[in-house]
C-alpha cells in the first residue's frame, strides 16, 4: 500500500509541474504575440504614411511637369 501511494503523489506532483510550465509558456506566448501586433499595427501605420507621402509626392511632380 504504502508503494501505491508513492507512485501516486510523484504522479500528482509531476502532472503539477507539468501544468505549471503548460501555463508558463501560454502566458510567454500571449506577451510575444502582443508584441507582434503591435509592431504590425506600427507597421501598417508607417506604410499608410508613406503611401501618403508618395501620393502627394507624385502630384507634386506633375505639377511641376504642368508647368
Amino acid at each position: 500500500m504504502n508503494l501505491i501511494t508513492r507512485v501516486l503523489l510523484v504522479f500528482l506532483l509531476l502532472a503539477f509541474i507539468a501544468c505549471r510550465d503548460a501555463k508558463k509558456e501560454e502566458e510567454e506566448t500571449k506577451a510575444a504575440l502582443s508584441k507582434i501586433e503591435n509592431i504590425e499595427s506600427q507597421v501598417n501605420d508607417i506604410s499608410e504614411e508613406v503611401d501618403t507621402q508618395a501620393n502627394e509626392m507624385e502630384s507634386a511632380l506633375k505639377e511641376l511637369d504642368s508647368i
